[in-house]
């Protein structure tokens, strides 16, 4: 989602000048994104309104009734980046509201009067690898409803890397498919998915659609010299893109899609971490196909050591789905 966009919804909000439908999509991107929470408390820091803002949520922060809304509900990593951004701009405020709202938006009860009781997220693609079945290697899909990409693997655990969830995981091998044109130079691990939404036509012109998107990623240890990142990006498509030989390339979707949305981080050197990666796009109301990009690559620096091949990377529980709201 554009971040301008939500920016000018949150804006919008701490002003008091949300219209009706504007309320409900403030609602439903509040409820799913938390990214779009810690934003909203970071905005009403700088411009000196988390005070107006908790009470406008009517947020009770005494702190008995903080400790233990933060300790029965809110999760660690919540706890933490709430923690690192009251430690940033020395506000008590953004810790407590944060934490709280959390607690309040993951009980799908967003405090605001007005706002009514969002739809329940539509499960898209949700991916495991416990079925042990492999994805395709021939790079981008032309088909929807497969996973395919790079060489990879269905593994158990290995190199003191467990999964996710369950007892499999995906391994990326490769910066490379069979039979790549020129795969020389290639540092990317590419997987990827289509997912039709051509009979949700009507309702992308008529409700506002949000497509979420996240990954697990992990790898074994690596020399502290070789750095490595993660990718999630999700592409709004058109048919005639798709069908287009010369447009539809990895290198250039970017250019021609009709909205992307991504996550680009690097990876941790702990085997015992999985890092969650998160995103999510509104569908234009011409989208026709959603192209869901997970991969893994080494770095961007010119001095980055650069091959085509993984020696220890991970991907699981891939979650896809949707969620709508009248506009």
């Amino acid at each position: 989602m554009n971040d301008q966009y939500v920016d000018r919804l949150i804006q919008s909000y701490l002003d008091n000048g949300l219209t009706e439908p504007e309320q409900q999509e403030f609602a439903a991107i509040m409820s799913q994104s938390e990214s779009a929470r810690i934003r909203f408390w970071e905005l009403a820091e700088i411009h000196g309104l988390a005070p107006q803002a908790v009470a406008m949520l009517g947020l009770n922060l005494d702190e008995d009734s903080l400790a233990a809304s933060a300790t029965a509900h809110a999760e660690p990593s919540m706890w933490s980046r709430a923690s690192s951004f009251t430690r940033r701009r020395q506000s008590g405020f953004a810790l407590a509201g944060g934490v709280l709202l959390g607690v309040l938006i993951s009980a799908f009860a967003w405090p605001v009067r007005g706002m009514p009781q969002l739809p329940t997220p539509t499960r898209l693609t949700t991916e495991g690898f416990e079925s042990g079945s492999s994805p395709a290697v021939t790079g981008l899909p032309t088909i929807a409803a497969q996973w395919s990409g790079d060489f990879s693997e269905v593994v158990t655990a290995k190199q003191e890397v467990f999964p996710a969830e369950g007892e499999k995981m995906l391994q990326i091998l490769r910066a490379d498919y069979e039979g790549k044109p020129q795969p020389e130079g290639s540092y990317c691990g590419d997987l990827y998915q289509i997912i039709d939404v051509r009979s949700l036509r009507d309702q992308l012109s008529s409700d506002g659609t949000i497509v979420h998107a996240s990954a697990m990623f992990n790898m074994s240890r690596q020399p502290e010299d070789e750095h490595l990142r993660y990718t999630l990006r999700i592409l709004a498509l058109t048919s005639d893109l798709l069908a287009d030989g010369k447009q539809y390339e990895a290198q250039i979707l970017d250019e021609y899609a009709l909205a992307t949305a991504r996550q680009n981080l690097p990876l941790d050197n702990d085997p015992r971490t999985w890092e969650k990666a998160q995103t999510e796009l509104r569908l234009p109301a011409k989208t026709d196909f959603v192209l869901i990009h997970v991969g893994i690559t080494y770095g961007y620096m010119a001095t980055d050591v650069r091959r085509i091949t993984f020696p220890g990377q991970f991907v699981d529980d891939i979650q896809i789905s949707l969620s709508n709201f009248p506009r």
